[in-house]
Order: C-alpha cells, then sequence, then structure tokens
C-alpha cells in the first residue's frame, strides 16, 4: 500500500513550505488510494512546545487534510531510539564524543582539513579510541567499523521527485563515499540520545512509509538514512523529495527567519484556494 506522511517540529507555527509540503504528501496519498501519517517530531525538547504542537492539527484540519489515527509523537519513543542505540553499540559500530563544534573546528584547523560541501565539518577522530560512555557523550557512527563489517558495498534508493539539482531515479553510493562526505556523522546527543537521523529512520519503518515525501534541501542526508536501514535490515522506501517555497528574495521560508505563519494568513482571510493559488497548487 501508498503510505506517506507529514512530519513537522512544534518548534513554531507552519508556515507556507509546511503547507505545501502537507498537501502534496496528502494528495499524493489520496490519488493512489493510499494512507497519509503524521508525525510530530519534537525531539528539540528546548525549542519544541505543545501550543505549537496543538495548533498543527487545527492548520492541517484547516487544510482539509486527514491524517490516520497513529500519529507518532517522538518524545514517546526515546527509549525505543535507545534501544537502537544499545544495537549499534552491541556491534561496534558507534563511538563516544566529548568534543565542541569549536574543538573540532579547531583539530581540523591543525590538520589543515577541509569542512564538506554540506557546511558540517568532518570529525578527526578525536575520541574514537578513547572508549568514552555512549551514554554520557554525544554518539557518533565509526563507518571504518561498518565498512569492515559490510565492506565498501554499494547502497541505493530510488528518487520519484527531484533533488536540488534535478536528481532523479536510482542515487547509488558507496561506504567510501558516505565516509568522505559525512564523515562519523553525530547519531544521539548527549541531552535526547537520538538524532533527526536515528529517529526519522526508526519511525518511517513503524509507520510502514512506502514513500518519504520531504524538502529537497534533506535530499543529501539521504544516504545516511539508507545507511542506517541497511544496518538494521530495514526495507529502504522510496524518496520524493519537492521544490522548496521561497520569499520575494529566493530564500526558503523558515521558522527562524520569521516566514509568515499560515494562522497569520488563516486570520487575514485567506481561503484556501487562495492558498493553494499562493503554493502554485
Amino acid at each position: 500500500m501508498f503510505v506517506t506522511r507529514f512530519a513537522p517540529s512544534p518548534t513554531g507555527l507552519l508556515h507556507l513550505g509546511h503547507a505545501y509540503s502537507a498537501l502534496l504528501s496528502y494528495e499524493m496519498a489520496v490519488k493512489r488510494k493510499g494512507l497519509f501519517k503524521l508525525r510530530i517530531e519534537n525531539i528539540d525538547f528546548t525549542r519544541c512546545k505543545k501550543v505549537y504542537e496543538d495548533r498543527i492539527y487545527e492548520d492541517l484540519y484547516w487544510l482539509g487534510i486527514k491524517w490516520e489515527k497513529d500519529v507518532i509523537i517522538q518524545s514517546d519513543r526515546i527509549q525505543l531510539y535507545e534501544s537502537y542505540l544499545k544495537l549499534l553499540n552491541d556491534e561496534g559500530f558507534i563511538y563516544g564524543c566529548r568534543c565542541s563544534r569549536s574543538d573540532i573546528k579547531n583539530a581540523l584547523s591543525a590538520l589543515s582539513l577541509p569542512e564538506n560541501t554540506l557546511n558540517t565539518f568532518i570529525y578527526p577522530g578525536t575520541c574514537k579510541e578513547k572508549n568514552l560512555n555512549i551514554w554520557e557523550n554525544n554518539v557518533r557512527i565509526d563507518i571504518d567499523k561498518i565498512k569492515n563489517y559490510f565492506g565498501n558495498i554499494v547502497l541505493s534508493f530510488k528518487e520519484i521527485g527531484f533533488g536540488p539539482n534535478g536528481e532523479t531515479g536510482l542515487q547509488s553510493f558507496n561506504v567510501n563515499w558516505l565516509k568522505k562526505k559525512f564523515g562519523d556523522f553525530v547519531i544521539a546527543r548527549k541531552d535526547i540520545r537520538t538524532s533527526y537521523h536515528l529517529a526519522v529512520t526508526i519511525d518511517d519503518l513503524t509507520q510502514n512509509v512506502s514513500v518519504v515525501s520531504r524538502g529537497n534541501d534533506l535530499f543529501y542526508f539521504t544516504p545516511i538514512h539508507v545507511l542506517l536501514q541497511k544496518i538494521f535490515n530495514f526495507k529502504t522506501p522510496d524518496f520524493f523529495h519537492h521544490r522548496l517555497i521561497t520569499n520575494n528574495n529566493g530564500e526558503k521560508l523558515s521558522k527562524t527567519k520569521n516566514a509568515e505563519s499560515l494562522n497569520k494568513l488563516i486570520k487575514k482571510g485567506k481561503s484556501l484556494d487562495e492558498i493553494k493559488f499562493m503554493l502554485d497548487m
């Protein structure tokens, strides 16, 4: 069965970008007589608020979207995420890390190592052999250990939408590419015992998602999720990355940049048809 989902974070009010993503996923499910699932990604405990979560339900209802009853609330699933973290630890695929971003930046400068193309730091492995407790520190994936176990295997996913540069169809990569692109990326933060990457991989399996629909700004992180699916022996869904809704300056709409909320547009008297027209739907 075709199953897709919408997975907002209640760190602020939904804006037009969220409306587009939700409507697109919902209409895909309706067209294929499938299911539309909802997930509340609220593991950022400092920024997520219940008032924003409640508003998500109200805004989706106003958009005419109906979702399945089995809504996932990530904050209720921390123990589940921890159980998968333990599986990774039992296989020797992770290690504890106490380095801050400034520590990593200084280490990279000393070693003359570059930052990667996603503007994140390729971790130089400072804590790799220190045997730090994974339950008291940030946790990183050990790409070398994974390569030793699986070999330099080729992994792939099917893109049925488009990446930022028009990428579509079968996308393939190997473990060496992952190491060069991401290094030993963080799989769990000290404060929440999970990460976006770990949580969404587990949650998409739980919700039987067959097509992951999301903005194409997340396209280049998909190989991380496919790697985790391989490790956990999960089936890899198809991916539908869609265009981003931007402002008059061509910038992606963002809560942090005070994008006008959907709720404010509704209060201004905008109709659903007008909202869809604004979204070119």
